[in-house]
């Protein structure tokens, strides 16, 4: 397989339509969630679904999402000089935001590895093996055309903690990569494979930043009616980006990612299923 070339820069507008399960409401309970919480007391109504127009800008040293829907506007700047990642958020009329360091992020992971060794240990104790698969890839000549770009398919086959084995097809380019230092994540894990940035790139698919050349296209479905389809409408690789754009904007209420953080660490922000 020829190997794709590898881009320090690159511009990527996107588009990704969600369909989120019935009762969806990862702030509350089944149903919507209980009055208060949001971002300094803002609670936001989720749809039924959503679709959401991102652009993604990529340099060895920024890298920026900024992400428009009928639900707000969200924008997410890594500053890999200066360790630091900022989050804006611009709904319901108010602009807040929160930043995070990669001391903040040290601590995170070191949360989630004791996490998941207290995991291992409470399954070896039943007798059970806690199951790190690493995902296959599974290359085919199959061709598609995605926004006038002629893609290769690829299967990313993982199988679950239960066992169970999920494939996600995904079409990619297969003349460029984006430099994994350029798609890293700062502050917040990620890159394609999580952080917000990543999040939207991937949507929880393991094992995407392996590919050999550019994601295009994927949908992702989950057991409980959870969907991600993304389309890529236009890559520009090796692009000239002014730093300007890495800017932190004016008027937003910025603090520190600990002052928004719950008792259990997460953010505290409710999302209800709005339904109508």
């Amino acid at each position: 397989m020829a190997q794709p070339k590898i881009v320090k820069s690159a511009i990527v507008k996107m588009k990704t339509e969600i369909t989120f399960p019935e009762n969806f409401s990862p702030g509350g309970g089944p149903g919507g969630g209980g009055p208060g919480g949001g971002v300094e007391g803002m609670s936001f109504t989720m749809p039924r679904d959503m679709e959401t127009s991102t652009t993604m800008y990529y340099t060895p040293d920024f890298m920026k999402t900024e992400s428009m829907s009928d639900f707000g506007n969200n924008v997410v700047i890594v500053d890999r000089v200066n360790k630091k990642t900022t989050t804006l958020i611009e709904a319901m009329g108010r602009k807040t935001g929160f930043f995070s360091t990669d001391a903040d992020a040290e601590a995170q992971r070191a949360r989630q590895d004791s996490m998941r060794a207290l995991r291992r240990d409470s399954l070896a104790a039943l007798g059970l093996t806690f199951r790190d698969n690493k995902p296959e890839l599974i290359y085919s000549d199959e061709t598609k055309k995605v926004s006038g770009v002629v893609c290769k398919k690829v299967t990313i086959k993982s199988i679950g903690q239960g066992g169970q084995v999920s494939e996600n097809v995904v079409w990619y380019n297969p003349e460029f990569k984006i430099d994994p230092n350029s798609s890293k994540a700062s502050a917040n894990p990620g890159g394609f494979g999580g952080g917000r940035g990543g999040m939207m790139m991937g949507g929880g698919i393991a094992g995407l930043e392996l590919i050999e050349g550019f994601p295009m296209e994927y949908e992702m479905t989950r057991g409980n009616g959870f969907k991600i389809h993304m389309t890529v409408l236009k890559a520009q690789p090796d692009a000239s980006i002014d730093t300007k754009t890495f800017e932190i904007p004016k008027g937003f209420d910025i603090k520190p990612q600990s002052s928004m953080q719950g008792e259990g660490g997460g953010m505290r922000m409710i999302f209800r299923n709005g339904g109508e």
